[in-house]
């Protein structure tokens, strides 16, 4: 009798312990799971258009997870980035590109040089010497990838090297522009002078003499202005041509890359 009460004990304890175990893997198993389920519902809500449920699916899986946070980190900055919310974008991209592993820190790379030129569109015409700033910070973020993650002829390296390309003609479309608007400013300048100069020399007359050596300058100065103003606009028509590629690529045609790269 004393021998089966013992077993009972045994047993009812070896119970116990079972399901203190049972139900600790059982929590466990929840909580990977539901972890996942946010970093999968960012990826499909992104997919299906639903930038805001995506963003909020990434900052609950950096609430819940301990360990690949630069991925949440990666997908908010990218539903970010597709409404247009390029500041705190910026914030969670640089924040997974510090602890991205070598294996993806070309994507992370990739969306945050985006990011970058996207706020340096928005200065250009306003800040320029801002705008010129990130764009270079565009094309430094690209540049300083490492090999390891993108190797020769491969989807990182392609994608890189369009985006070194768009941000180059953008800049150069900039640069046009600002040239352009100081050519315009100096001539109207120099136009100003002369109409001063000829009200104020209007009592004195020049022979003819002078008067055609000055029309020989003045040929020879319309000369070099057209030198420089050939140069702008071969400047300006690679902005153009470079605006209007980006159009025709993307979806929809509306504006190259309209969004950046898709989450993990």
């Amino acid at each position: 009798m004393n021998r089966i009460t013992r077993t009972w004990s045994t047993m009812r304890r070896l119970s116990r312990i079972n399901i203190i175990i049972g139900s600790v893997l059982l929590l466990v198993f929840g909580y990977v799971a539901v972890t996942l389920y946010f970093g999968a519902a960012s990826q499909v809500r992104y997919s299906s258009n639903d930038f805001p449920g995506a963003k909020k699916a990434s900052t609950a899986f950096l609430t819940l997870s301990p360990v690949q946070r630069h991925i949440g980190y990666y997908n908010r900055g990218t539903a970010e980035a597709a409404v247009g919310d390029f500041e705190p974008a910026r914030d969670d991209l640089e924040s997974a590109l510090e602890i991205a592993p070598v294996r993806d820190e070309c994507a992370v790379r990739i969306n945050l040089s985006y990011v970058y030129e996207k706020l340096a569109d928005e200065a250009a015409g306003q800040e320029p010497e801002k705008s010129d700033e990130l764009y270079e910070q565009s094309l430094k973020t690209l540049e300083d990838a490492p090999k390891e993650c993108q190797p020769k002829k491969s989807e990182e390296q392609q994608k890189s090297d369009e985006a070194k390309k768009r941000v180059e003609d953008k800049k150069a479309g900039e640069k046009s522009k600002q040239e352009g608007s100081e050519g315009e400013d100096s001539e109207s300048s120099e136009s100003d002078d002369q109409k001063n100069g000829d009200s104020g020399d209007d009592s004195k007359k020049k022979d003819e003499k002078e008067g055609s050596g000055e029309g020989e300058e003045k040929s020879d100065d319309s000369g070099e202005k057209s030198e420089e103003e050939q140069k702008r606009e071969r400047l300006r028509k690679r902005g153009e041509d470079s605006e209007r590629e980006q159009q025709q690529q993307g979806p929809g045609g509306e504006g190259g890359r309209s969004a950046p790269d898709k989450p993990w």
